[in-house]
């Protein structure tokens, strides 16, 4: 409605007869995108491999009043990790990512029993060993110990570097102390027979100074395959597990 002039109004309409000029194009309102669900990734398929091994948790000591028995390596992406039992179940679990350290003591016989240490974030820790109920090597768990090491590695090789310490022997500090009581030990059951037989020519000190030497050349050799220093985990040391 239009006003044109004091007092005087008039309405246009438009005939419904009014033909449009099709060169005029209104412009088309665009076409609303549909958007697909966002897709999310499948969760990887877990795959566990388990082994018969004893363990101990956080410096359990006495394997015949422990029903821990039973390892198991879970691959399953984000959630992979490693697991104990017991004969009721599941008694434990940690990530690959909770792991902060793994050691490989040394031995110094074909009867010393083969240790695993892993230690956790939050001060927890698990030994996997090749021993029995008894506590001693079971020579027929040493072949599954070693694939368990082996596996294990192959697992944390592609950690994120510096993030798992890898390292062979004891402590620095814990070998320093065995060494000074092999030196004291060396001279009071070594030494001091020795100086009695060569310079007194006292032939009876010959039994304390047999006896000595047959004491301490195990513990010295314990100390030399306990030297500490890291390794490569692509690498693991064939020592420990021979």
């Amino acid at each position: 409605m239009f006003k044109n002039g004091p007092g005087r109004r008039f309405l246009i309409r438009a005939s419904r007869t009014t033909r449009w000029d099709r060169s005029v194009r209104t412009p088309r309102r665009p076409a609303k995108i549909r958007y697909a669900p966002p897709m999310t990734e499948p969760a990887p398929d877990t795959a566990s491999t388990a082994y018969d091994l004893h363990y101990l948790v956080n410096g359990e000591r006495l394997f015949w009043r422990s029903a821990s028995r039973g390892l198991t390596l879970i691959d399953g992406g984000r959630d992979s990790a490693i697991a104990w039992r017991t004969d009721d179940g599941e008694a434990g679990r940690q990530l690959w990512t909770d792991i902060v350290s793994v050691n490989m003591p040394g031995t110094d016989g074909k009867d010393a029993v083969s240790k695993c240490r892993i230690d956790f974030r939050g001060g927890r820790f698990l030994v996997v060993t090749d021993a029995g109920t008894t506590g001693k090597v079971d020579h027929a768990r040493t072949p599954v110990y070693r694939d368990f090491v082996r596996a294990l590695h192959l697992r944390l090789a592609d950690a994120p570097e510096g993030s798992i310490r890898f390292t062979v022997g004891v402590s620095q500090t814990y070998r320093n102390v065995m060494v000074a009581l092999g030196v004291i030990t060396a001279l009071l059951f070594v030494a001091t027979p020795a100086v009695l037989v060569v310079d007194l020519h006292e032939w009876r000190a010959l039994g304390p100074l047999t006896a000595g030497a047959t004491f301490i050349w195990p513990f010295w050799k314990k100390i030399g395959s306990n030297r500490p220093h890291v390794y490569d985990p692509r690498h693991p040391p064939d020592e420990p597990m021979d």
